[in-house]
């Protein structure tokens, strides 16, 4: 294994998915840093530093080391088109989505249905609808989580993006993605 000289951040958003599953591979793309956390969600950050295209565990990446193999290669979409705003939402409000998730968790805990049932559920679970036009934009929970557990609210409103015919949040550290809508083409 080498040193990579990977700057800070990019190794934190690596550590925090190796949190969540450290075999998971981290694409570095055309200045970004991809990777799909294990609840269906792809997350995204700019890149900090300057670092070579290529996939990469993120546990290797997190301790800013990389096996003289790659990580193999990336399985997925990423958000086609433009990145559209369609809609603001107040950090404390993201926040507060958050809280309630885990009180409602809580709460439950004990009746009769499992832990991962009720998590499985809250992440299904549609946190927020925007509606623009004659479109509306439906946003799951899972995207609140996901957006919480990678570090990425700060005090920046948080936007709902939408590409392609995916949603998204932006936050002030980084984005989230829904999974890609449809069946994919083989």
């Amino acid at each position: 294994m080498g040193s990579l000289g990977l700057a800070a951040d990019d190794a934190a958003f690596a550590a925090r998915v190796a949190r969540l599953d450290s075999a998971a591979p981290v694409l570095v793309r055309d200045g970004r840093l991809w990777a799909l956390l294990p609840f269906g969600v792809l997350a995204c950050r700019e890149l900090a530093g300057d670092f070579p295209d290529g996939v990469f565990r993120a546990a290797d990446l997190g301790e800013g080391l990389r096996d003289a193999d790659p990580a193999g290669e990336w399985r997925g979409r990423l958000p086609r088109g433009d990145w559209e705003t369609i809609e603001s939402l107040p950090a404390p409000e993201v926040a507060r989505l958050d809280r309630q998730a885990a009180d409602a968790i809580r709460a439950r805990r004990g009746q009769g249905v499992g832990d991962r049932r009720l998590r499985d559920a809250m992440l299904d679970h549609v946190a927020v609808r925007v509606e623009r036009g004659d479109a509306e934009y439906p946003v799951q929970f899972r995207l609140v989580a996901a957006l919480m557990r990678m570090g990425f609210l700060g005090e920046d409103p948080v936007r709902v993006l939408r590409a392609g015919n995916r949603v998204g949040l932006a936050a002030t550290y980084g984005v989230v993605w829904e999974r890609e809508r449809g069946l994919p083409l083989l």
